[in-house]
């Protein structure tokens, strides 16, 4: 693959680019590579996120479970500064 640095991007140009990362959830350099290959009349084929390979592995915790390993982790960022003498 080959990397491409742009210089200088125009400030309205480049606020439109987050813009559209923003509400399409992907990076800027994504974008970026969608409007080229749009402009060029490219298809390119859409891969999906990385995160994606993990999704099996990954979950999402209830308010309540999170507030309860919250609550029995807490201790464990308390200093005490008789460790440190």
């Amino acid at each position: 693959m080959t990397s491409l640095t742009i210089h200088a991007l125009d400030e309205q140009l480049a606020a439109q680019i987050k813009r559209r990362a923003r509400e399409r959830s992907v990076s800027m350099n994504e974008v970026v590579k969608q409007i080229l290959a749009e402009g060029l009349g490219i298809k390119v084929p859409s891969v999906p996120p990385h995160r994606d390979d993990f999704a099996g592995f990954c979950g999402t915790w209830k308010a309540d479970e999170a507030k309860a390993f919250d609550v029995r982790v807490a201790d464990t960022g308390r200093v005490d500064p008789g460790d440190w003498k």
